[in-house]
């Protein structure tokens, strides 16, 4: 199977102990026993071959024996450490497969957040508006980020959100990070309050009678040309740690970064040889268009350390979701993020970079074009299947659509958490038929599709994994009501897109993503046994302790 081959990074730096431990490559040591055996409760391997055991011995950070209590305790001498699990279940360390770490903690540290119920109207807005407003020097930047929906049901243009803070140009982004609004001084400031003015590549400006820019912005170019947030290395350093610390208290031991840059890169591998980085971290840097794709591969470093690696490259073919069918009113909103040229080009060029391509298709429209551009570059269909190129989202269910990503063996990442956050929305947007299937979590495994979970933070209003492995189970929008049942999957099945296919996903399948020999020795421990749960007990479960080859970086064992 083909597999890119990674160049290390030169540096006079060495890598600190720790992170040589975390990493499991400690030197071979001439003792054979475990450093550590976990036994007295329950172990869920997610290895089908073997799927429950008494106990795991560990040594250099790696899984040497799974199986019966008696065998392993057997195997340890006066240095080996117990570990006892108290009746309490053992798992492989989860993997998100789709989240952004430093954007995660750069909208909790540095933005103004403006999340429903707090802000749900127009007036609470202006409220969160003003009172940043009167905490920030003037003529400086506001930044928010976490509006939904409002009770008004659209968003506010321009003028509406003017008189909150006359003296600052504002940027609001979206909670999904898709659309944003900028206030009458910050189009003043960009140069952008002009008729004239042309659409940015793969973003809209929308306009009022006059043909102005009215605030509302289309798509990550539209947001970003009116201002790029910035951070210092020490704020995005700030922010790395924070995001890192939320997500190993919930039991992940790896992250692929799907909107990667150099300055979040940088970050992780900081971490990483200060032996500071409690969990992996796979990057995917993004590209805005095909020059940009082209500097990004020239200039991008092929690391590959003990926990941090570059595995691909991420774009996006749509923001909202492109659709074959929306209503009319939807219309100017159905555009894809490049013509299908560009698209195409950009795929093939990370195709023939020998990287990973990982493509952002929320609309059954979007998920074509995607595998017809992956076939393309691939030279068909099936050739495509040992370059593992992934889909991020991939939300409604066109059954010729998916089965074709399962002969094609696409990865798919998707966000059944959507369903509680976003599905009544999109009931009103498009087909409530559509809808009722979105998250097609059981066409997906029906289908043998590699169908993998990721909470996409700060895309999502929660980082937290319980949430996803909840809504794949239940699919419920809100109490009493779920959505078309035929799309749940078990919660066993829901833990597997979290651990063993999300590994699988980047290429991680041999080295994590379920407790087996020569594995990494990256575990979560939960406070009961999750092979007995079930629909909405799922909030009942709790991460009590996490492991990265071997280390525990949370809680008390």
């Amino acid at each position: 199977m083909r597999r890119r081959e990674f160049i290390r990074q030169a540096s006079g730096a060495a890598l600190t102990t720790a992170a040589l431990a975390a990493s499991g490559k400690v030197p071979a040591q001439a003792r054979t026993a475990p450093d550590l055996i976990f036994l007295n409760g329950a172990v869920v391997t997610m290895n089908r071959a073997q799927p429950d055991a008494e106990a795991v011995a560990v040594r250099g950070g790696r899984v040497t024996t799974v199986g019966a209590r008696k065998d392993i305790e057997a195997l340890a001498d006066g240095r080996t450490q117990t570990i006892d699990l108290q009746g309490r279940c053992l798992t492989p360390g989860l993997i998100d497969a789709h989240s952004h770490l430093v954007g995660f903690g750069q909208m909790e540290l540095f933005f103004v957040k403006l999340r429903p119920p707090q802000v749900h109207d127009f007036d609470s807005l202006r409220g969160a508006l003003a009172k940043a407003a009167a905490r920030t020097p003037k003529g400086r930047w506001i930044v928010g980020r976490g509006f939904d929906e409002f009770d008004e049901g659209r968003f506010p243009r321009r003028q509406e959100i003017d008189g909150a803070a006359p003296n600052h140009p504002v940027l609001l982004i979206h909670w999904t990070g898709q659309y944003g609004i900028a206030n009458t001084r910050a189009l003043q400031a960009a140069n952008l309050l002009r008729a004239d003015v042309e659409d940015p590549y793969g973003g809209k400006y929308l306009r009022d009678r006059a043909g102005l820019p009215d605030g509302c912005l289309l798509h990550y170019p539209a947001i970003y040309s009116v201002y790029q947030p910035t951070m210092t290395s020490e704020e995005e350093g700030r922010a790395a740690e924070w995001g890192v610390g939320e997500f190993v208290k919930e039991g992940v031991t790896c992250v692929h970064d799907n909107f990667c840059n150099l300055g979040s890169a940088r970050q992780y591998i900081r971490l990483e040889r200060e032996g500071r980085l409690p969990l992996q971290v796979r990057l995917y840097p993004y590209v805005w268009s095909l020059q940009h794709c082209q500097q990004v591969l020239q200039q991008a470093l092929r690391y590959s350390g003990p926990l941090v690696r570059m595995q691909g490259v991420k774009l996006a073919v749509d923001g909202y979701p492109l659709m074959y069918e929306v209503p009319a009113q939807q219309q100017r909103l159905n555009i894809p993020m490049h013509p299908q040229d560009q698209f195409e080009a950009i795929i093939s060029a990370i195709h023939r970079a020998s990287l990973q391509v990982d493509v952002h298709a929320a609309g059954d429209r979007g998920v074509d074009l995607t595998l017809d551009a992956f076939s393309k570059a691939a030279g068909g269909d099936q050739q495509v299947r040992d370059w593992r190129h992934r889909i991020e989202h991939f939300l409604f269910r066109r059954l010729p659509s998916i089965e074709r990503a399962g002969n094609m063996g696409v990865p798919v990442c998707t966000q059944p958490y959507w369903i509680p956050i976003r599905a009544e929305e999109l009931a009103r947007k498009i087909d409530p038929a559509v809808v009722r299937q979105m998250a097609p979590m059981g066409s997906f495994r029906r289908a043998g599709v590699q169908i993998c979970l990721g909470a996409d933070v700060p895309a999502s209003p929660s980082h937290l994994p319980l949430d996803s492995l909840r809504s794949a189970v239940t699919r419920a929008v809100r109490p009493g009501v779920s959505l078309d049942m035929d799309e749940a999957i078990t919660f066993m099945e829901a833990l597997e897109a979290h651990t063993l296919a999300a590994a699988y996903a980047a290429f991680d399948e041999k080295e994590m993503g379920s407790i087996e020999t020569g594995k990494r020795a990256d575990f979560a421990l939960w406070n009961t046994d999750v092979r007995a749960v079930t629909g909405t007990a799922i909030r009942d479960l709790e991460v009590v302790a996490t492991y990265l080859g071997g280390r525990q970086t949370y809680g008390s064992s």
